[in-house]
């Protein structure tokens, strides 16, 4: 299920959410133009007044994309003595936010237009289970708990901006819902190691054809990231949505 439709007003939405990646943030404003949906324009984080519109081109040439603009006189006005107008859409059921700035609105009507420079700010908000990267050979994050014999590494099943899912060692105790697990260090590619804790969420068996009854069950743990420090929660963000972009570039283009 998709986040609220309103603009998120907190300012740190963009800090844990946004997009760096500036060919990222081009390639999610044409599949919003391609796929025809509709996008929310507001003059402000918390104004009433708002206008729903599509994006119909991107021209990453010139740096510049155009929305359609079709409302009355006093919503023209309004936007054009606007501060920040903030754009929400939902694309495949993940919820986008970008601001634009130094816009024109040109036409009346049906012809209505509204020109603006390629947002620099673009969030892509996302609840736990909107995408999850699971370890391949070239996105391989690694984890280690703090166990009663110092730190052992776990097999990491996916990862997410707020949470990690993966196999509890044997040998250990069974966690329980709610329990926290400090000094954890969790390794992404191309990113310092970052020291977490995580608060256990949900816990079930898992089959596994290979391995001899009498080891025991395998468990699969899926756990909260609990007070990640937002230059810490940005770094996983920033991970999940590279993976995001490799894979989405790996999958087979059909004829």
């Amino acid at each position: 299920m998709p986040l609220g439709t309103g603009p998120e007003i907190d300012p740190a939405v963009f800090d844990r959410f946004g997009i760096e990646d500036g060919a990222e943030r081009v390639r999610l404003l044409r599949a919003l133009a391609d796929s025809g949906e509709m996008v929310t324009l507001h003059t402000g984080p918390d104004a009433d007044c708002h206008v729903v519109s599509r994006v119909l081109g991107v021209d990453g040439g010139h740096g510049t994309f155009d929305l359609e603009f079709n409302t009355d006189d006093a919503r023209r006005d309004a936007f054009r003595s606007a501060e920040t107008v903030v754009a929400v859409a939902l694309l495949h059921r993940v919820k986008l936010q970008f601001e634009l700035a130094r816009f024109t609105i040109a036409g009346d009507g049906d012809r209505g237009r509204l020109r603006a420079p390629l947002p620099r700010r673009l969030a892509r908000l996302q609840r736990r289970d909107a995408y999850r990267v699971e370890p391949t050979p070239s996105v391989a994050p690694r984890l280690w708990l703090n166990g009663p014999d110092g730190e052992q590494a776990v097999r990491i099943l996916d990862v997410s901006a707020t949470g990690i899912a993966f196999e509890w060692p044997q040998g250990l105790a069974a966690p329980v819902p709610a329990m926290r697990l400090s000094g954890c260090r969790l390794e992404l590619q191309a990113t310092a190691p970052i020291r977490c804790e995580l608060q256990v969420r949900a816990i079930e068996s898992m089959a596994d054809p290979f391995a001899d009854p009498a080891d025991g069950v395998l468990l699969r743990v899926g756990c909260a990231f609990d007070g990640l420090e937002s230059s810490a929660a940005r770094a996983v963000q920033i991970f999940v949505n590279l993976a995001q972009s490799r894979g989405r570039k790996a999958r087979p283009r059909l004829a």
